[in-house]
């Protein structure tokens, strides 16, 4: 009887050892059956200069008649266009950005002057707040479609992304480490202060690469992505940064450098036709990122890179979870869709199909396809 239980003893254990680990949840991106379509006007152009959304309205920045507009997201029609005077005692100059914090508090950057007007659906101004940014910084970089880097709201104060000014092609290492990312600016007073938020150390290090970022602001915290780098950054209210591996599969393992030397058309292949990384932004439904990353393009010829400006050819969009580990990535095809204009709702993450070698754009039409994420 002894022996009998040993070798059920032993068998259990045996066979408890073998139990396969549990396996993590895989996660895929999957381009749905499911279209968002909304007629648009003579006026604007299917591939926008920004686009966002909240609540039931996808919103529109016409640069075109400085003017916004508001497109419900259940009817797909055009529900309302606020228009703003460029100049006079009404003027808001010319529209570069917008960041919604609600319907009745939209917050307008204009593209040079550094003011930020509050204004609602109705077009009425409720404010206007002159700032002056920090010595050696742009005013307030905030673009609905480039790079983005939507603002926050904290307290008081609203939190921007910045530029760096100088020489681009004289930026040093010890320079850029030293340079902030981003600023806060206090709406009742219109004073600045740079955030405790700069460039990782070693971007440089080996040579000049375009030191664009794209930041997503938090609370507690800022990530961020840079054109020219795998990874992906933490930067904590304490001042800690963490970095997070995010390489892609689908891009060079080694990321170009900027041709200092190089002619016109070097630069612009480095811009647009390289390996890089461009948008990361936040996905708050799903508790995720996704980040926008280009392939390497062999072209050559300056007609060809300038058609990436509406055509960018293939493309990756990578997904972080809230650890910010890569939980997936897929590789999209060119000719199909315009991943600079795409936004974010409760059923999912919609990017613009409205590429001009698409068979199935229209010059009449915003469309966009829900891309789902599933695991």
């Amino acid at each position: 009887m002894k022996n009998s239980l040993a070798v059920l003893a032993i068998l259990f254990l045996s066979a408890s050892c073998n139990i396969p680990a549990k396996k993590e949840k895989a996660f895929n991106l999957t381009p749905s059956q499911s279209f968002l379509s909304f007629p648009i006007d003579s006026t604007t152009s299917t591939i926008s200069t920004g686009l966002t959304s909240f609540g039931d309205y996808l919103i529109n920045v016409n640069w075109n008649t400085n003017s916004l507009q508001f497109y419900n997201l259940r009817t797909q029609i055009l529900e309302k266009e606020t228009f703003f005077p460029r100049e006079g005692p009404e003027g808001v100059g010319s529209l570069f950005g917008i960041h919604v914090q609600s319907l009745d508090s939209i917050f307008l950057f204009p593209q040079i002057s550094k003011v930020i007007i509050l204004t609602d659906t109705s077009g009425q101004i409720l404010n206007r707040i002159s700032y002056g940014s920090p010595d050696t910084y742009t005013g307030a970089f905030v673009h609905n479609a480039y790079f983005g880097s939507s603002p926050l709201i904290q307290g008081n104060s609203i939190l921007v992304k910045t530029h760096i000014q100088g020489n681009y092609r004289e930026m040093t290492e010890e320079k850029l480490i030293k340079s902030a990312l981003a600023y806060s600016i206090n709406l009742m007073d219109g004073s600045t202060t740079t955030l405790d938020l700069t460039y990782p150390e070693g971007y440089l290090q080996k040579g000049l690469k375009h030191f664009e970022a794209s930041l997503v602001f938090q609370q507690n915290f800022t990530v961020y992505s840079l054109f020219g780098d795998h990874r992906v950054f933490k930067q904590n209210q304490d001042g800690t940064l963490e970095t997070f591996n995010g390489k892609s599969q689908f891009l060079d393992e080694t990321l170009s450098y900027f041709p200092i030397d190089g002619e016109r058309m070097d630069t612009y292949k480095y811009l647009s036709a390289s390996s890089r990384y461009e948008s990361i932004i936040y996905d708050s439904y799903r508790e995720v990122y996704y980040r926008f990353a280009f392939p390497t393009l062999p072209i050559e010829s300056e007609d060809g890179l300038r058609s990436l400006r509406e055509n960018p050819g293939p493309f990756v969009i990578q997904v972080f979870n809230s650890d910010l580990q890569l939980l997936t990535e897929r590789f999209f095809e060119g000719g199909i869709y315009f991943p600079n204009n795409s936004f974010i709702t409760q059923e999912g993450l919609f990017i613009s199909i409205n590429n001009p070698s698409n068979p199935a754009s229209s010059e009449d039409l915003f469309q966009f396809q829900r891309i789902d994420l599933l695991n």
